[in-house]
């Protein structure tokens, strides 16, 4: 199994029976993976979110890295801090879209920013990737640091979102 690790975390990417847990039954998942149990719990936007990332990956579990849920978790914890994901594989243009997520316990110390430092340079890495794209509300002004700590530009935006890219 593939995972990514940082001094302090480790990326673990869920196959469908891991990622139906994390969405279903968080507990189970911890004893899955010999985590700790988690104290925190998925609201309903992001369990939305999850569930549509496992009909992406059970309609191409070939590519399943690039489209589930990558749990970080905090090895001196022993458990889940929060998740990154990729929103399917590159595009024509070399873009891949990452979402992620920190549990409200776990933020201000961080973690997101050296998870995606991490995530970017992997992807970076992988053929026919050249952009590694994040998209946030315009109100999330925490998310905004974590991207230009991480060396994110922005470059794009909407009514209700900053783009911001990674090369």
């Amino acid at each position: 199994m593939i995972a990514l690790n940082t001094e302090r975390l480790t990326l673990i990417p869920l196959n469908a029976d891991n990622l139906k847990l994390l969405i279903d039954h968080q507990n189970g998942l911890a004893a899955a993976l010999s985590l700790s149990n988690s104290e925190v719990f998925l609201d309903e936007e992001l369990r939305h979110a999850l569930k549509f990332r496992l009909s992406k990956l059970l309609a191409d579990e070939h590519n399943y890295l690039w489209h589930t849920n990558w749990l970080i978790v905090s090895k001196e914890k022993n458990c889940t801090v929060g998740g990154i994901m990729m929103k399917g594989l590159p595009n024509d243009k070399g873009e891949v879209v990452i979402g992620y997520y920190t549990f409200v316990p776990y933020q201000g110390n961080g973690y997101m920013t050296e998870t995606i430092n991490t995530m970017k340079n992997w992807l970076l890495s992988q053929p026919d990737v050249m952009f590694v794209i994040a998209d946030t509300e315009k109100d999330n002004l925490a998310s905004h640091k974590v991207l230009e700590k991480a060396g994110a530009q922005l470059f794009k935006e909407t009514e209700e979102l900053y783009f911001w890219r990674f090369f």
